[in-house]
């Protein structure tokens, strides 16, 4: 491989890092069960509009969120993109402009309504990567706002004939999606704390932290479940009201799941706790909104749109999480030791994340 060709590779990784595969298809999903719920014109060009915009300003979103946090990065999580150097913060910023100009051109084909959610998902986007994300609670609930948007922008691709069950709905997946974001903070407090960010586990701690992410994701699932009790029921192949509280039921047990191991350690909670209780969660919400989507177009459908995304995020996750959130792993004794300004995975530097 010559040095140019080793570089474009180098590249080229960096930029799949900061898309975060395993994170893209929720997005997507989040899409096409606002469509599904909307209940309106279901042609097939409205649903991949539906799924392919949100995961576009998604990406956009991840560049333009590291190109705002290269700083911070560069004190706890040197090994990344930007601050490692694999990746240009020129680039990274003229790829999230990018992605929103096409989020962009696809909101204003769409029409006023999805024109109008595409700017108030940029504008939460920005203001949480500017500012946001350092202030607590309120960024957490303007991350979580960005997946209600989401399903918002499907719905209205679609030409809903119905607003009463997505108001239900809406706040299932804002409430969701703030717990989840809630959980992350988690993992990062050492380098919150370290870049001067105010996030709610800096000031009470990682207990009341899980708490009060607990408290939003029990909100989250009372009123998913609304949600399908008031949304008529179009066709049997829903499932009906049973099939869809019963997915609903089994995703809320794997999200329970990564609650337990946050809440019942009287200890601090490593990295590595609440790096795998995050990513229990990425999972868990792809199932959650695949709940959604079954209520919407039927089981079937939910089934064959949510196993393939599980997997590929299930598999991505667990080749890339790790490194991109903790560093390299440590090398064997008497090897050599990793890049210069890069930790070993797990490892608790000065300032560690």
């Amino acid at each position: 491989m010559t040095a140019v060709t080793g570089r474009r590779h180098t590249t080229l990784i960096a930029h799949v890092q900061t898309w975060r595969p395993y994170t893209l298809w929720y997005v997507g999903l989040l899409g096409l069960a606002g469509a599904g719920l909307g209940g309106g014109d279901r042609d097939w060009w409205r649903l991949l509009a539906a799924w392919a915009t949100p995961t576009i300003g998604w990406i956009g979103g991840h560049y333009l969120g590291d190109y705002f946090d290269r700083r911070l990065d560069a004190i706890s999580k040197a090994h990344r993109p930007i601050p490692s150097g694999r990746l240009r913060p020129q680039a990274a910023l003229g790829c999230g402009v990018a992605c929103f100009v096409g989020v962009g051109a696809l909101a204003i084909a769409g029409g006023l309504g999805t024109g109008l959610v595409a700017v108030l998902a940029a504008i939460g986007i920005v203001a949480y990567g500017k500012g946001l994300k350092a202030r607590g609670l309120s960024g957490n609930l303007a991350r979580g706002a960005l997946g209600t948007l989401a399903m918002l922008y499907g719905a209205l691709v679609v030409a809903p004939v119905g607003w009463w069950p997505l108001v239900a709905f809406a706040v299932a997946f804002w409430a969701h999606d703030t717990a989840s974001n809630l959980v992350g903070t988690i993992r990062d407090m050492a380098g919150d704390r370290a870049g001067g960010y105010r996030t709610v586990p800096v000031r009470h701690g990682d207990r009341i932290a899980a708490g009060i992410a607990l408290l939003f994701y029990l909100a989250a699932v009372a009123a998913a479940a609304v949600g399908g009790l008031v949304r008529p029921v179009d066709s049997p192949l829903t499932g009906g009201r049973g099939g869809y509280l019963a997915l609903l039921a089994l995703t809320a047990a794997v999200g329970f799941a990564a609650f337990a191991t946050l809440l019942p350690r009287r200890d601090q909670l490593s990295i590595r706790t609440a790096l795998r209780a995050h990513e229990l969660l990425v999972l868990e919400r792809i199932g959650f909104a695949g709940a959604a989507i079954g209520l919407g177009f039927g089981l079937l459908p939910a089934v064959v749109l949510v196993v393939p995304a599980l997997t590929v995020s299930w598999w991505t996750q667990a080749r890339m999480r790790a490194g991109y959130e903790l560093g390299p792993p440590a090398p064997p004794a008497g090897a050599a030791g990793p890049s210069p300004g890069v930790p070993p995975a797990g490892q608790v530097t000065s300032d560690p994340s």
